[in-house]
């Protein structure tokens, strides 16, 4: 569509253009009128030399606001102006998007940035099986980083019910492999340890991992607050009453330094 015809269709925007031209017209009269020399006494007030270029004023001051809009709706987005005619662009839900994501790695799965991307997203949403299971597609980029191990080893595990099965045990080695300090293969593996009931095992990964951070900080105080279980006895992974839960291996992000 030309961009006279988009004009002549948009209803609302011929009485801007009038208003404009109105405007803009008076404005330049007050200019002409002042710019142009009274006649003196017995001269006539015919036409001199300036009515050409009041003319040429007056043809520009009509000229130019249609041109200004022709220009905008040639360029821009005249319906923009228009109140009824704005539409919020309503935001993908996170799940939205996360499914699109994964249709389109469904059609095209030899992307594993693209499944790493969608492993750590289904993480967010808690829909841990299918974390675990973009992991899987993810192997050539998580198999050789430490911290991508502890993530897939967490996945896997919150998936089978807090239970480290055969899978798990075979992710958090490879990752112990790579860096058995890092923090978060330490957390996987005082949880490791009591999975299997070896609470003193348990005790001395989570005092290392502990003395990790500063005094003071949030994932210290968790972490305390865990060990103190361990002494009394408890499982630091059951929730006790004023206490943190610890059953999530990524609560208070006890994974990251």
């Amino acid at each position: 569509m030309n961009p006279m015809a988009m004009i002549l269709g948009t209803d609302w925007l011929w009485p801007f253009v009038l208003l404009a031209m109105a405007l803009v017209a008076l404005f330049t009269a007050s200019l002409v009128w002042a710019s142009t020399p009274s006649p003196r006494w017995g001269e006539g007030r015919g036409e001199g030399p300036a009515a050409p270029r009041k003319h040429r004023i007056w043809l520009l001051t009509l000229l130019i606001p249609l041109a200004a809009m022709a220009l905008y709706a040639a360029l821009g987005n005249p319906r923009g102006l228009n109140p009824r005619d704005r539409h919020p662009v309503p935001n993908e839900s996170a799940e939205t998007m996360v499914g699109k994501l994964a249709e389109r790695l469904e059609a095209q799965p030899d992307n594993p940035q693209g499944w790493l991307m969608l492993a750590r997203s289904y993480k967010v949403l808690q829909r841990y099986a299918e974390s675990a299971d973009a992991w899987e597609h993810a192997k050539s980029l998580a198999w050789d980083d430490a911290e991508a191990m502890a993530e897939w080893t967490e996945a896997r595990i919150l998936s089978q019910g807090q239970r480290f099965d055969r899978r798990s045990q075979e992710l958090l080695a490879r990752a112990m492999s790579l860096d058995a300090n890092a923090p978060g293969v330490l957390m996987l593996r005082a949880l490791a340890a009591l999975d299997r009931g070896d609470a003193g095992a348990a005790q001395k990964v989570m005092t290392q991992l502990r003395d990790m951070y500063p005094e003071g900080s949030a994932d210290r105080q968790a972490l305390d607050a865990a060990l103190a279980q361990l002494a009394a006895g408890r499982d630091p992974r059951v929730s006790q009453p004023g206490q943190p839960n610890t059953q999530d291996p990524s609560a208070p992000d006890a994974t990251k330094k």
